[in-house]
């Protein structure tokens, strides 16, 4: 019988906690042994004991501060490994998610039957608007930008395929727990946000694919929260990826662009009040060991690297298409001409 584990990381998540694991739980999962730890980020509103009280089999990490997401997740993937040493997937989900029953054995058996995929993300639809998208697989601009495909769109079974996708969603996916071990799981250094597309970016250039397999389902209460506060991670984490990831002769052809779109977002950041967050995000890189730190990464980064940038970026997308986004601005002149610079330059990248 193949062995999971699920990790549930939950910061002040009281609310959503029961509801979510009472569905992990209950789900007929038939071939696989499921292990559920739950790792408490310091929250204060009683999460913890909505563990301890109505859900005794889960394994129940308290740390003594909110560490972010990634570094989280990190220490449950610890906690996973030593306890349970035989493990075949590691699943990530959000504590404020709902699972089909059987959601974890459709992705496994996906898995199992398809050895270069790595990551397997089901469809992960909205609640309570329960017929519409949150995510049906997660695409990546060529600036950095993640975009959750088909978001609020209707789940008409236009959808109902694998497919192969940039990078899952941290909501909800499997991973097959041998890559994990050879790439590692997420970065502490994200904190929260695009974390997920740091270790999809990572996995693919390994030569791993990762897919999203739309026969496994997760509900997702989630809200577009519109008032950036947290900027600052999402442009620092957006800039550790491309200097990551990256071939310097991609970031020299990318240049204008990046400059352009630097401008426009101080524009963006200066317009909704956080313009003090994207110059801290530029002060993180100002700083000596925070630069060493990148270097490392960047060194790691090439060096596991298996296929070239033409390859990396071939599905990457060249416009910023997000419905909760209503800019006129960018609509009319922001993405036509950042899909006209990325037609260019990706003909000129074949490195």
């Amino acid at each position: 019988m193949s062995e999971a584990a699920v990790l549930i990381v939950c910061f002040n998540g009281r609310e959503f906690l029961g509801d979510c694991l009472a569905s992990v739980f209950n789900s007929s999962d038939a071939g696989l042994n499921v292990h559920v730890i739950v790792i408490d980020s310091a929250s204060t509103d009683g999460s913890a004991e909505i563990v301890r009280r109505d859900f005794p089999q889960a394994d129940l990490l308290v740390l003594p501060s909110n560490v972010g997401y990634a570094a989280a997740n990190n220490f449950g993937w610890k906690f996973a490994r030593n306890k349970y040493p035989n493990l075949d997937y590691l699943a990530i989900l959000n504590h404020d998610t709902l699972v089909q029953s059987g959601w974890l054995a459709k992705l496994a058996g996906h898995l199992e039957t398809h050895p270069r995929t790595a990551a397997a993300q089901p469809k992960i639809l909205l609640w309570p608007k329960t017929d519409r998208f949150n995510t049906a697989g997660n695409e990546s601009h060529y600036l950095g930008f993640g975009i959750v495909s088909a978001y609020d769109k209707i789940d008409d079974g236009s959808l109902d395929e694998v497919r192969p996708i940039d990078f899952p969603s941290g909501a909800a996916v499997l991973l097959r727990a041998a890559a994990v071990k050879e790439a590692g799981l997420f970065d502490d250094l994200f904190f929260l946000y695009l974390e997920d597309a740091d270790l999809g970016w990572k996995l693919r250039q390994m030569g791993f694919l990762i897919e999203y397999v739309p026969a496994a389902v997760v509900w997702h209460k989630y809200a577009f929260q519109r008032n950036y506060e947290y900027y600052y991670f999402l442009e620092r984490n957006r800039w550790i990826l491309l200097a990551t990831y990256y071939k310097l002769p991609t970031m020299i052809v990318l240049s204008p662009m990046l400059i352009l779109m630097e401008l426009g977002q101080l524009f963006f950041a200066w317009r909704n009040g956080v313009l003090g967050q994207k110059i801290r995000s530029w002060r993180y890189f100002w700083c000596s060991r925070n630069l060493a730190h990148l270097r490392e990464r960047r060194r790691e980064s090439q060096q596991r690297r298996k296929i070239s940038d033409r390859q990396f970026t071939r599905n990457f997308v060249g416009e910023i298409d997000f419905s909760e986004i209503k800019s006129r601005t960018l609509r009319r002149v922001g993405n036509p001409l950042l899909n006209i610079y990325w037609q260019i330059a990706r003909r000129l990248i074949v490195w």
